[in-house]
């Protein structure tokens, strides 16, 4: 049973020494008369009612269990609670059940999650001087450019069923040849996009820049876009460039610097509930998600790969208004 607070042993002494009787305190607190005569006592021989320990058996693992136990989940996040105990049993010469073992790591505050899958490839160091590059691009005026791929048998991807029964989407097996999208994404939301069939190569995005991306930056804007070999064209920079402009490649495997990946995520969700089976359906469904996205879906976007500080929420503001009051 947990011990009352110090608080409420104050008040029932203070209660005691005002003249009121023990059992309209009791009534008053919702304490036990023998609580009173344990707080009056501890009173008259400690001079304090801090709450004593609560005694019990000691851990047989104590600290050391949490540490090592810290230390080996760290290292193998990705094991199962039976791998976990074989492993301390193998390393540290004592058996836990896996039920123990289950406590011990929700008592440190971990808990079984999905992973994020990160490419091994991915090169931190480019990526922090990529960071301190985009750094000093302070203008707020970004371009991020990307392309993706869609098809004739999107479906959402979650349904629900009866509990022991499966939940079934139906969908062409054969989707045909794949739309691609090249597109912009500004922080007023998509800019210019083009739509072509089958995949994409250099003289395409080529041909997308000069003619239909260029023309609509102005000078001193930042344009992102990862390293993809069609995007490392000479005409690509000299166009970009031409107008005054930034051009900026990310770092190799790293979507999460993207704002566009985030974009494309929305409108991947959007044509997968719509569902479109024809051609014409399909890229009248992309025209619509293009649209869906709005300016405060791409300052969020942007604000989360890292490009734009973060604004104070309402909370912070009202906290620093009354701090300069």
């Amino acid at each position: 049973m947990k011990a009352y607070s110090q608080d409420v042993r104050q008040r029932v002494v203070r209660a005691v020494d005002e003249g009121h009787t023990r059992a309209e305190i009791a009534l008053l607190f919702g304490v036990s008369l023998a609580t009173i005569k344990r707080s009056l006592k501890q009173r008259r021989e400690s001079g304090h009612l801090i709450p004593k320990a609560i005694p019990g058996r000691p851990a047989k693992k104590g600290g050391a269990w949490q540490v090592g136990l810290g230390t080996q989940r760290a290292s193998h996040p990705d094991m199962t609670l039976d791998e976990h105990c074989r492993l301390w049993e193998m390393e540290q010469g004592q058996r836990v059940s896996t039920a123990t073992m289950s406590r011990a790591i929700t008592r440190l505050g971990w808990t079984r999650k999905k992973k994020t899958r990160v490419a091994s490839e991915r090169d931190e160091t480019a990526r922090a001087a990529w960071r301190k590059q985009a750094r000093q691009h302070t203008n707020q005026q970004w371009v991020c450019v990307e392309e993706c791929g869609s098809h004739l048998a999107l479906t959402p991807l979650y349904a629900r069923a009866p509990r022991g029964r499966r939940a079934v989407g139906r969908g062409p097996r054969n989707d045909g040849a794949t739309i691609t999208l090249i597109a912009s994404l500004w922080l007023q939301g998509m800019g210019e996009a083009l739509f072509l069939e089958g995949a994409a190569d250099a003289s395409a995005f080529e041909w997308y820049v000069e003619q239909i991306l260029t023309p609509s930056l102005h000078s001193g804007q930042t344009v992102v876009m990862d390293n993809l070999s069609i995007h490392q064209g000479v005409r690509v920079r000299k166009a970009i460039e031409a107008k005054g402009c930034h051009l900026l490649y990310l770092p190799s495997y790293s979507p999460d610097l993207s704002p566009s990946e985030e974009a494309f995520s929305k409108l991947k969700t959007f044509l997968r509930r719509v569902g479109a089976r024809t051609r014409e359906a399909l890229q009248e469904a992309i025209a619509a998600a293009l649209q869906a996205i709005t300016a405060q879906d791409a300052r969020g976007w942007f604000t989360h790969c890292g490009y734009l500080a973060e604004e104070p929420s309402c909370s912070d503001s009202e906290a620093t208004m009354a701090q300069s009051l």
